[in-house]
């Protein structure tokens, strides 16, 4: 999270904006640029100047990007926007001492990195994503001389069957190698396998014993069924890392505190090593997310958004160092 240290580090007062930015209607781009203007119209009169620069740089994205977006600027600074997958109902404006940046990192720790496979039995298409981005992708060319059985019936018709799944094997196989690379080198944490149910169940064979990850076969009648599975199993996993994380707060208590007091003291002192936050403004102790989601970049803490779960007092819950 270095560029959002760097964010941090600048003179406040900040302005955040969460903007809704849906391309799936008709006019997006003109309302995308009227969702901005919108979304900014609620800043005080002293952020003038800033609001027509950061209306200018918003206005310039692409509004397909993400189905919303997060914009922040500090005083007379310059404008950091980032699209988010998570759509929202409504504009919100923040205007405080501190970016509001719980949204954000929220949006970023459901960003899993994930490669979808498209095979049959002469080969496949491999693409990698992070988060709604496309960050790779390969085709996979196989053998198809002999990707069909045939019925040539006699004595030859088994020598061709064999022929014809000989090839298959050799072409799952090619599969699989490229498959194997692409998750090493994007960091994969699941691989996601659609296509006929032989050459499905074949590679997903084949890479239970050379990977370390889950390998699903995607089982859907048509591509938007494919694609809300491929989203359902990607989020579980982000749903798993939040249980895994609390689950080990618990498990942690000689390093751990769920007051808010201590957990400031702690952040001060460089002690956290896991931030838990929720965001929610406190009544009791406004701001305090935002101060400590601040300190926790600042001293290099991990940082996630869970649950308003009991653990929580004010937002805030930590996992020591010591």
């Amino acid at each position: 999270m270095t560029d959002l240290r760097d964010l941090v580090e600048r003179d406040g007062p900040f302005l955040t904006a969460l903007i809704p930015a849906r391309s799936d209607v008709a006019g997006a781009s003109e309302r995308f640029g009227v969702q901005v203007r919108n979304a900014l119209r609620p800043a005080s009169a002293e952020w003038e100047d800033d609001v027509a620069e950061m209306t200018s740089d918003l206005e310039a994205l692409d509004h397909g990007d993400g189905a919303a977006l997060i914009a922040v600027r500090a005083r007379s600074g310059p404008t950091f926007a980032e699209f988010i997958d998570q759509p929202v109902r409504r504009a919100e404006l923040t205007e405080a001492p501190l970016p509001r940046l719980a949204p954000l990192i929220e949006a970023r720790q459901r960003v899993i990195a994930h490669v979808v496979v498209e095979v049959d039995l002469a080969g496949a298409d491999l693409v990698a994503f992070d988060g709604g981005g496309t960050t790779t992708s390969e085709q996979v060319e196989g053998d198809t001389e002999h990707i069909h059985r045939g019925h040539p019936g006699g004595w030859s018709q088994r020598r061709f069957q064999q022929r014809a799944e000989n090839t298959w094997d050799e072409n799952a196989r090619d599969v699989a190698d490229a498959v194997e690379h692409m998750v090493a080198r994007v960091d994969a944490r699941i691989v996601l396998v659609v296509g006929p149910t032989r050459a499905q169940s074949m590679l997903v064979e084949l890479l239970g014993d050379r990977l370390s990850i889950p390998t699903h076969a995607v089982e859907a009648g048509d591509d938007e069924g494919a694609a809300a599975e491929i989203v359902r199993l990607v989020s579980d996993i982000a749903a798993t890392d939040t249980k895994r994380l609390l689950d080990e707060f618990k498990e942690r208590v000689d390093h751990r505190t769920s007051t808010s007091l201590e957990v400031t003291e702690a952040l001060a002192e460089g002690r956290v090593e896991t931030l838990l936050v929720h965001d929610a403004e406190s009544s009791d102790n406004p701001g305090i997310v935002d101060r400590a989601i601040r300190q926790a970049l600042l001293t290099d803490a991990d940082i996630h958004v869970v649950p308003n779960v009991a653990i929580l007092d004010d937002g805030l819950a930590a996992i020591l160092r010591w």
